[in-house]
C-alpha cells in the first residue's frame, strides 16, 4: 500500500489508515488544527482509499508552527521515509536543517507536496528543488490538475478540501495533487511522476477573459517560524 506522511494538526487515533502518529509540539485547546488535518486526509483518500497514514503532528490547535517543530517531522518521516509527504502549509522562511531534512526524504525516494500561495514570496518547502509544488486553481475540479509551471507553483489543483466548503486555497490543492499522486504510483514498481501527467487538464495561469476568473489561490495554512 501507499504510504503517506501528513504534517498537519493531530488525526483522530482511530482514523481509517492511521498508522503512526507522533508529536511535535505541545497541544492548546484549539480544534482547527484538527479539522484541517482531517480535511487533508479525507481529500487525499478521496482519490486513493487504501492509502496508510503517518501523521506528524506540528499544529498544536492554532494553525501555527515552527520551524523545529517541521525539521523534527521531517527528520521522523526519514526514519521510514514514506511514499508521498503532504505539506499543506507554507513557511514564510526556510532553514539549512528543514533543507538537510527535506534532501534526506528525496534522497530515500519519497515524492513531496508543498503548498504555494499564488501571491506573495516563496513559500518552503514548496520552493525547494523537486518538491511539486501546487496552488489552488479554480478551473480544476477534484480529479484534474492544470500544469502552470509559474516560479511558485508547478501545479495548480481543485481549491477546496473534500468534504469541507469551508477549507480552501493551496493547502486543498496540495491533499488532491497528493491524492492523485497517490493513485498514480499505486501498483508501481517505483515512485514517478508519469501517471500524475494523466490528470492534467489545463496549461499555464489562469487568465482573466478566457472564460474563467483568475482564483485567489491563497493559501490555507500560513505557518510562522
Amino acid at each position: 500500500m501507499i504510504r503517506v506522511g501528513l504534517i498537519d494538526g493531530a488525526l483522530p487515533g482511530d482514523w481509517p489508515g492511521l498508522v503512526g502518529q507522533e508529536w511535535f509540539c505541545r497541544p492548546d485547546a484549539a480544534e482547527l488544527a484538527s479539522g484541517h488535518a482531517e480535511a487533508m486526509a479525507q481529500t487525499v483518500c478521496t482519490h486513493a482509499a487504501d492509502v496508510l497514514l503517518l501523521n506528524a503532528v506540528v499544529f498544536p490547535g492554532q494553525l501555527s508552527t515552527t520551524l523545529d517543530a517541521i525539521c523534527a517531522a521531517l527528520s521522523w518521516l526519514a526514519e521510514d521515509p514514506p511514499d508521498i509527504v503532504l505539506c499543506a502549509f507554507g513557511m514564510a522562511r526556510s532553514s539549512i536543517e528543514m533543507s538537510v531534512a527535506l534532501a534526506r526524504l528525496q534522497q530515500a525516494g519519497s515524492l513531496i507536496v508543498g503548498s504555494a500561495p499564488a501571491r506573495g514570496g516563496n513559500a518552503y518547502p514548496a520552493a525547494y528543488d523537486g518538491v511539486l509544488s501546487v496552488q489552488g486553481d479554480a478551473r480544476c475540479g477534484p480529479a484534474e490538475l492544470s500544469k502552470l509551471d509559474l516560479p511558485q507553483a508547478t501545479f495548480g489543483a481543485c481549491p477546496m478540501a473534500a468534504g469541507r466548503e469551508d477549507i480552501r486555497g493551496a493547502s486543498a490543492a496540495a491533499a488532491h495533487l497528493a491524492g492523485l499522486l497517490a493513485r498514480s504510483v499505486q501498483g508501481s514498481e517505483r515512485n514517478d511522476l508519469v501517471g500524475l501527467e494523466t490528470f492534467v487538464r489545463y496549461w499555464g495561469r489562469e487568465r482573466r477573459g478566457d472564460g474563467t476568473l483568475a482564483a485567489s489561490g491563497a493559501a490555507g495554512v500560513s505557518a510562522g517560524g
